[in-house]
């Protein structure tokens, strides 16, 4: 185990430990206290041993100030998350390099403090769990800080996404199921456990360097080994990492001084004027295991919980349910939690909107599709938030296995209004395609379309043909700023 893991475990079982010693302390200075009042007739002849003029008195149960006792015993486990955050940091031999100090300014700010406090309150307690039960270092906890400004909901223009901004194939390798259903880099709890293997993998590759590991997390391990091997015969100073000495790219150098930056802030808050809300140090988020598809707006009733508050605690859900045939977790507080745990149990299954998923097929009307899966054309129009007749094949209709209320289809027009599918660069065309229904899906204009690809409003597309829908530096519509 690392020296720093284990200082680190070694404070944190002082603390934990503070009372059983101070109670031992007490109960032998009471002891000696008794011994000392033994009749001392028998003894008179004995020289006196008097106390040397500068020796300290030891203090007893007895000279400890009431005061004193109430302040060690309050003082056993820490007040809250940022005062867990504190005795856990370990990465300090690097707290004092000038890039450090440097991006110090970009956190003398309370508006940011206030917003990523307010975001961070439901998850930082698991992440902070997650990463002391792997005896690592809790500044690995700022990082979701720093990548997504602890928004689940963030994306990069690299595709990165959630706290820990994984990017698709990253994730896919450590676990992380993305579907059209739901997306796990989204999911606050299963993105940390993946992030803290990531992190170990790291960190083992990078001689249990974690300022390399934290490089490599944000600029990949092949840049940074290649940058190690133009160092190699270059020794660090100072017992710093050799991070420092390293030419990488600009965002990776200034990525590693904010963390580091970060953590100096919440260790000495009023140093840089800045005033922590305190979150207290106890758990939010409470799984409740669901065994069958469920409405998210019918599990926001049963659990008597505000469904956008539902969805900000599970922001890895896509779509207005829960995926199909297949066991899933819903996060909320205990109360709300144990009470749609209660509701489940005596649920009718017919009363919960299950989904089949199907895909369209060459030749494939609504009709057909309608008659085939038994269902209505206008079930599977309002279901998909479709106006007319025409789909295309390829794409994927949504099937309801049941009836459907009024008030479920105004909440699965709702979350078909609100999705937004990513703009990608180019476009391949596919059979059937055309300049209004391309234009239809990725919620742009075919004016921009022909403008950009020098066509005519007549022009007839045909398959395997590549269109630009967007310029390559420009920003994605549904990209969200995490800084």
């Amino acid at each position: 185990m690392p020296i720093a893991s284990l200082k680190r475990r070694l404070r944190l079982a002082l603390c934990a430990e503070g009372l059983n010693r101070l109670t031992s302390a007490c109960f032998l200075s009471t002891l000696l206290a008794a011994c000392s009042a033994v009749d001392t007739s028998k003894t008179a002849s004995t020289a006196a041993i008097e106390t040397p003029p500068n020796q300290e008195t030891v203090a007893t149960a007895s000279t400890i100030p009431p005061e004193s006792f109430n302040r060690i015993v309050s003082n056993s486990e820490p007040i809250d998350l940022w005062e867990r955050l504190r005795l856990g940091f370990d990465l300090t031999a690097d707290y004092e390099h000038p890039s450090v100090t440097q991006q110090l300014k970009r956190y003398r700010q309370q508006s940011y403090f206030d917003l990523v406090t307010e975001r961070a309150q439901p998850f930082l307690y698991e992440i902070i769990e997650k990463i002391e039960q792997r005896g690592l270092p809790l500044e690995l906890a700022l990082v979701p800080f720093v990548e997504s400004a602890f928004n689940p909901n963030a994306n990069s223009h690299q595709g990165a996404a959630g706290l820990w901004q994984f990017v698709s194939a990253t994730g896919r390798s450590y676990g992380l199921e993305q579907s059209w259903w739901l997306d796990e880099r989204r999911d606050p709890l299963e993105s940390t456990r993946a992030a803290l293997d990531y992190l170990e993998v790291l960190y083992a590759e990078f001689d249990e360097d974690w300022i390399l590991a934290l490089a490599a997390y944000n600029a990949g391990s092949g840049n940074v080994r290649r940058a190690l091997r133009n160092k190699k015969n270059q020794l660090s100073e100072n017992s710093r990492s050799r991070f420092w000495d390293l030419k990488l790219n600009g965002e990776t150098r200034d990525h590693i001084p904010r963390i580091l930056a970060l953590a100096l802030v919440i260790k000495s808050p009023e140093e840089y004027g800045i005033q922590l809300v305190s979150i207290p140090n106890e758990k939010y988020l409470y799984p409740v295991s669901l065994t069958n598809q469920i409405d998210l707006s019918l599990a926001a009733r049963l659990a008597e919980f505000d469904l956008e508050s539902l969805k900000r605690l599970n922001p890895h859900y896509k779509q207005w349910a829960t995926p199909p045939d297949d066991t899933r977790t819903l996060y909320l507080p205990d109360r709300e939690g144990k009470r749609l745990a209660s509701a489940l149990l005596t649920l009718d299954s017919s009363q919960l909107v299950t989904f089949d998923r199907y895909s369209i097929k060459t030749g494939d009307t609504l009709s057909s599709i309608a008659r085939r899966l038994g269902t209505k054309v206008d079930v599977l129009q309002r279901a998909n938030g479709l106006k007319g007749s025409r789909i295309i094949a390829g794409d994927s209709l949504l099937v309801p296995r049941g009836e459907i209320s009024e008030s479920q289809f105004e909440a699965i027009g709702q979350n078909i209004e609100e999705a937004q599918i990513p703009l990608p660069t180019s476009y391949t065309v596919r059979r059937g395609d055309n300049l209004w229904s391309i234009a239809r899906r990725y919620n742009i204009r075919s004016a921009d379309i022909i403008q950009m690809n020098d066509l005519s409003e007549a022009a007839l597309l045909h398959p395997g043909q590549q269109l630009v829908l967007r310029e390559p530096n420009s920003s994605q519509g549904n990209s969200t700023d995490s800084d």
